[in-house]
């Protein structure tokens, strides 16, 4: 059975708190956990022991995710012996076209056809239904972590910066203190936006997310103010 609080059914500004940082946090262990792959065989995080490890979370809904893809497959190539995981969690924009998860096997079929729709190379792993792993990372739709061979949380971000992670994966190699999340990010590109939105529930997406921006943008604003104070 699903759980329609955590898959909602239509995004809105208030299916995400942007001012509360949840999840782990840096110098926590990374939970052991084992997710299905998209041949439908578990994978265990056991599997890449001993390896630093680059998290993502994204949905093929998610306009966030799809436009960093790029950037990210270029970093796999710099980088072959880090192991890269994408974690497909519940859907940013369901809509019409790609409603929200009711069963897991809808959310295996969605990863599935992310694969065959994006350039990604990445591993992508299914999270649960019921998203265990997503709220153990921080339930926000495209957050970073970067997991050192110890399986220690070296760094975080409610939004992954690609550029960022380049900086710590140099950081890593050369010993050298690595950098904090930003203090902002860059939004993707509205192309990405529109296409992805589009994809997942058509112009009533596109429109959806347009209206709820200007809350959105205020509630991001109020996260940084806050965190810049502590």
């Amino acid at each position: 059975m699903t759980d329609n609080i955590y898959n909602y059914e239509r995004f809105s500004p208030e299916s995400y708190d942007f001012t509360k940082q949840v999840g782990l946090k840096i110098g926590d262990t990374l939970p052991a956990f084992s997710l299905q792959g998209l041949d439908g065989k578990n994978v265990s995080l056991n599997n890449f022991a001993g390896q630093v490890m680059v998290i993502e979370t994204g949905s093929i809904s998610c306009p966030l995710y799809i436009g960093k893809i790029k950037p990210m497959n270029t970093l796999v190539q710099e980088n072959p012996d880090v192991a890269f995981l994408v974690i497909y969690i519940r859907e940013a924009h369901p809509g019409k076209k790609i409603p929200n998860h009711q069963i897991q096997s809808e959310k295996a079929k969605n990863a599935n056809r992310l694969k065959d729709k994006e350039p990604e190379n990445r591993t992508i792993l299914i999270d649960t239904l019921k998203g265990d792993i997503h709220k153990k990372l921080g339930l926000l739709p495209n957050m970073a972590y970067v997991i050192g061979a110890d399986r220690k949380v070296l760094y975080r971000a409610d939004w992954n910066i690609p550029s960022r992670i380049a900086e710590v994966l140099t950081a890593i190699k050369s010993n050298s203190p690595i950098p904090n999340e930003p203090a902002d990010f860059t939004p993707v590109a509205p192309f990405y936006s529109v296409r992805v939105l589009a994809r997942a529930g058509g112009l009533a997406a596109v429109w959806e997310f347009i209206s709820h921006l200007p809350k959105l943008m205020k509630q991001h604003k109020t996260h940084l103010k806050n965190r810049a104070a502590k």
